[in-house]
């Protein structure tokens, strides 16, 4: 998935200078550099800084900071709260501005978001429309949060949750999470981070191509003692306090299984009651861009709707035309998710019995597979559709949905024909057990090669080992028990 790389400078793009407070805290200085970053990516832009000083050669200028120069607060004449931030032009430049220095580097954000940049999981996305550069016209100003905690959750226990993941994975994603601006990470207490058992990724696998070569999927520290400590300090630079625990009195909001299924699942996210905040929580977070982007929204913004939400993430970064067919997509997987819960809230979710616990019964299937797996079929032709009609750009992401949803749709197969494998073998027909069988490896095979084609961090990687380990190859053992 990919996203900003370095752009060479062009001699005619603006020259910009960006007045800094000398006295700048460390995030502020990190502020800068992430403008810098905005204004070479969307408008190849020549940047400068001069603390304190405003320049007299003609450049165009930027006010950035919580501190900013006399005259320009002057001319701002409002008084920002702690998680107040704002872009707003002025007769003595642009201002990007907080009520605090975590609250700046919000603002800054904010102003690439007005310029059309996304902010994802997996990286940021350029618009498709390049926009153009003026420092006139802007007036966003977000005096307060209507969810003042907005918690990320490091969970899950299993090699598809974050226990999988290393220091760099979860560097990388608390800076998104910071550009979405959540300002609280609850971590496993001090030693305490899960260990994941190393798990075989070599010989007859499928999705091999995922791992890269590695001979086992594992945590890539040697070892995770001290890591939420770690991550704690990087936090902390981006303006994340840490919890330990998670407050009495945030309400949890699971994105996906709260318990790690495996499929790609929604549920309804919103709208938001204003309160103390919320804690978050996913497992396979590729899945769950749509909700981070609007609780990021809706805590500034209570009256923002997800289908709003969802169409102005898209249309900037994908064409017009595009959301319409994502949300039908999603909305499928939605209405997929409800079946589960209702039916197995279990299903799928890690464990040595997940997927061979179909095969050694002999009873009927239940109806509610088949309508579950013609669910994400519909979500995954919509992704296709929606791919087909978006623009270069954010193809990457729609095209990681359609992908997780054809893999869903290949695993609820391989489940169906391990169940009729199950039931023949019962009846002693032998013929038709050897059938249904080979039927569910190939499925198997399908759904973990194609995943694999998107795989994008430890949690893909990790869902890919543990089918491996407790439904592809355990398939290839029962061909064992075959006459």
């Amino acid at each position: 998935m990919l996203l900003l790389g370095a752009l060479p400078l062009r001699a005619d793009g603006p020259a910009v200078t960006i007045v800094t407070d000398p006295k700048a805290t460390e995030i502020e200085r990190y502020a800068a550099a992430e403008l810098t970053r905005l204004l070479e990516s969307l408008f190849e832009a020549r940047v400068a800084l001069s603390p304190g000083a405003v320049p007299t050669d003609g450049t165009k200028v930027i006010h950035l900071g919580t501190t900013l120069l006399p005259e320009v607060g002057k001319a701002l004449d409002i008084s920002l709260e702690e998680q107040g931030h704002l872009v707003r032009s002025t007769p003595h430049g642009l201002v990007i501005h907080g009520g605090s220095p975590t609250a700046t580097l919000w603002a800054v954000y904010e102003y690439g978001y007005a310029n059309g940049m996304r902010y994802l999981v997996a990286g940021d996305f350029l618009p498709v429309e390049k926009p153009e550069f003026t420092l006139e016209g802007y007036d966003i100003v977000l005096k307060t949060a209507s969810q003042p905690i907005r918690q990320w959750r490091v969970a899950g226990d299993t090699a598809a949750g974050l226990a999988s993941w290393g220091f760099d994975d979860n560097l990388k994603l608390l800076r998104q999470l910071a550009k979405l601006k959540f300002n609280r990470v609850s971590l496993p207490e001090a030693g305490a981070w899960p260990e994941v058992e190393p798990i075989d990724v070599t010989g007859d696998i499928g999705g091999r191509a995922a791992f890269g070569g590695a001979r086992e999927f594992r945590n890539p520290e040697e070892a995770v003692t001290g890591l939420s400590a770690r991550i704690a300090e990087a936090a902390a630079a981006l303006g994340l306090q840490s919890a330990g625990k998670d407050a009495a009195d945030l309400p949890t909001i699971a994105l996906g299984q709260a318990d790690g299924g495996l499929l790609p699942q929604k549920a309804a996210v919103g709208p938001l009651a204003p309160g103390a905040g919320f804690s978050v929580q996913a497992h396979v977070v590729g899945d769950h861009n749509p909700e981070l982007h609007y609780l990021s929204r809706a805590a500034f913004d209570p009256r923002l709707t997800a289908d709003q939400a969802l169409v102005d993430l898209a249309t900037p970064i994908c064409g017009e035309g595009v959301a319409e067919a994502l949300s039908l997509g999603f909305g499928a997987v939605a209405e997929a998710s409800a079946l589960i819960q209702k039916h197995d809230p279990g299903f799928a979710v890690p464990d040595p019995a997940m997927f061979m616990e179909h095969y050694r019964s002999a009873d009927p299937a239940p109806a509610w597979w088949a309508e579950a797996k013609g669910l994400y079929a519909k979500g995954m032709n919509e992704m296709y559709r929606a791919n087909t009609r978006a623009r270069d750009g954010a193809r990457p992401w729609i095209l990681y949905h359609a992908k997780r949803y054809t893999f869903a749709l290949h695993y609820l197969t391989a489940v169906e024909s391990a169940r009729a494998a199950g039931i023949a073998r019962a009846a002693k027909d032998e013929a038709a057990w050897e059938e249904q069988l080979a039927l569910a490896i190939e499925a198997m095979h399908n759904a973990l090669g194609i995943y694999s084609e998107v795989a994008a961090d430890q949690s893909d990687r990790g869902v890919i080992a543990l089918l491996n380990e407790h439904g592809y190859r355990p398939l290839l053992e029962a061909l064992d028990e075959l006459p």
